[in-house]
């Protein structure tokens, strides 16, 4: 997607709010925060349909697709991932937003959860209904389940959408009285956002739309009808070989720093997977009238 025209700024997503403060400007897309309530957005904000579009692109040809092929490092995660949510999840079936090819849903799966998957890229659900998964392809806004779910899981989503209050209060709605809601976003006051500055790999326009902190999160799921019960970092398991091609993609400049700081390492650290803090927030949330 192509930097966007000039054009008046809108209200903050979050909050309405009309004031705001210019951060930088990173790829030709300018950073600005709210002054009332300190989320970080692009300014202007692409459309959803420019989204859609990007996302779509990007499954055949960009970023999306070297993690989509990377079927260790998506499987590693998703286990992870899957480890923490079975703690805190009632009884009941499982829908993971934003599912890509599937991993999540597979793993669930794998351990007899009723877990099905919605994705908006056709490339995405294709491969995923190839592995034998329930996935549907569909936008947030267009999807009508049958059914309410125990576990909703939006893993690297809330970031990328145009209003994600709305989401949280749609997602709301398909949850169990006990169900839950396990998201993760990018985290601004990480120690990695805060080192490397406009250079970290999570301020990724127009990939990534909106940036939180976790008073922003929970006001967020607050605001969408649901009570933060846990906010916490979130990490990933990866190789260093892995995290440093994605490095050549989101941050090039950083790119051959990591590759002499670790050209010495000895080959079995090289392909071990490290659980990396890349400055993530891991958020439960369940329905704001639940016991």
């Amino acid at each position: 997607m192509q930097a966007p025209p000039e054009e008046a700024s809108s209200g903050c997503k979050l909050c309405g709010g009309r004031d705001s403060s210019r951060l930088f400007e990173k790829q030709g897309w300018t950073f600005k925060r709210c002054s009332s309530c300190g989320l970080v957005s692009l300014d202007p904000l692409p459309t959803a349909a420019d989204i859609a579009a990007h996302h779509e692109r990007s499954y055949r040809d960009g970023s999306y697709a070297t993690f989509a092929a990377a079927d260790a490092i998506r499987r590693g995660i998703a286990c992870e991932r899957l480890e923490h949510v079975r703690r805190i999840a009632a009884d009941g079936p499982w829908l993971d937003v934003g599912c890509s090819t599937g991993a999540f849903v597979a793993a669930a799966a794998a351990q007899s959860i009723d877990a099905e998957g919605l994705e908006l890229s056709s490339v995405a659900v294709e491969q995923a209904r190839g592995q034998g998964l329930t996935v549907h392809r569909a936008a947030v806004e267009d999807f009508a389940p049958s059914r309410r779910y125990a576990v909703v899981t939006a893993f690297d989503v809330v970031e990328h959408l145009c209003d994600p209050l709305e989401f949280v209060r749609r997602v709301a709605g398909w949850l169990l009285p006990h169900g839950v809601l396990v998201v993760t976003v990018p985290n601004i006051e990480s120690f990695a956002a805060r080192l490397m500055s406009r250079h970290w790999f999570y301020y990724a326009p127009p990939d990534h739309v909106h940036y939180f902190t976790p008073g922003t999160l929970r006001r967020l799921l607050a605001a969408g009808g649901l009570s933060a019960v846990d906010v916490r970092p979130a990490y990933k398991p990866m190789t260093i070989g892995y995290a440093t091609g994605q490095l050549e993609v989101l941050a090039p400049g950083l790119a051959p720093l990591v590759r002499a700081g670790t050209r010495f390492m000895p080959q079995r650290l090289r392909v071990r997977s490290w659980p990396l803090p890349l400055g993530e927030l891991l958020a439960v949330a369940r329905p704001a009238a639940a016991p």
